[in-house]
This record gives C-alpha cells, structure tokens and sequence, in this order.
C-alpha cells in the first residue's frame, strides 16, 4: 500500500490529462486515448501506474487489469516520497519497456523532463512541450500548473 497523494498532484495529473485528451478528441486520426493510472506490465518483473499514459487504442486490453507493454509515453507527476533513485528505476523500465518517452513533471520547480532513449531534456515553465508521438500538440509547460 502506498501512502495517497497530494490533492495538488492529484489536480496536475488530471489536469495534464484534460490538455491530452483535449487534444486527442480533435487528433482521433492519432488513435491514441490518454488514462489516468492505469496498470501497465512493462517487463515479466515490473508493473507500473503511471500517473497519465497514452496508449495506442489498438494495444489496450479490454479484459484485464493490466495493460501489457509500457505506455507509448508514460507521464509521472513527482510527489515528496520519491526519491532520486526511484524515478530514475521508473523511467528505465519505461524506456525498456518499449515507452517511446517518458515526462516527470516536477511540481516544485513547475518543469518537466522529457526522457527518450536518445536523449534527457528540461522544459521549465515557458517553454513548449512538443512531442513527434503527438504531431500538433504544443503547449507551455506552465499549462500543466493552471489549476486555477
């Protein structure tokens, strides 16, 4: 069992996937659907919940619980319990995995983190957050804060 979240975490990872599920209902051409924790079995040892993935519709599991193979992008919205190191363990067993990107939003520093395979870049507030797997999406990163 792990400890609930902040209400504030909770309201930024809802809010990041209004943004996405905005943008997917005028992009269904994309077939992606966003969802809120949802299970995902990213190796025979690890199943994890990331706070918002997208997943190509044709890859969700009706039946089961848990979704096989990582997110296509797994989105972690950080909270005050992680650590360093668990992120870290979180984001490599998304890449390998099969997650085309990974973004840790942190709440503190209102930035995100945009993991690939290839590469590791910061976004902070003002700067757009853009993705090939999303072709059009583009917005400031202060966006994912707005939760007023």
């Amino acid at each position: 069992m792990m400890p609930p979240t902040s209400s504030q975490h909770d309201r930024i990872k809802n809010r990041i996937n209004r943004l996405l599920i905005r943008f997917l209902d005028a992009s269904p051409h994309l077939g992606l659907d966003s969802l809120v924790e949802i299970a995902a079995e990213v190796s025979t040892h690890d199943a994890l919940v990331p706070d918002v993935s997208l997943f190509q519709r044709n890859r969700l599991n009706e039946e089961g619980r848990i979704q096989r193979g990582a997110p296509d992008i797994a989105i972690e919205v950080v909270s005050r319990r992680d650590t360093a190191a668990h992120l870290k363990r979180k984001v490599d067993a998304y890449l390998r995995g099969g997650s085309k990107a990974v973004w840790v939003v942190f709440p503190d520093s209102r930035s995100v983190m945009v993991h690939t395979t290839d590469s590791v870049r910061e976004l902070k507030e003002n700067d757009r957050l853009e993705s090939p797997l999303l072709p059009g999406f583009s917005t400031p990163v202060s966006e994912f804060f707005q939760l007023s």
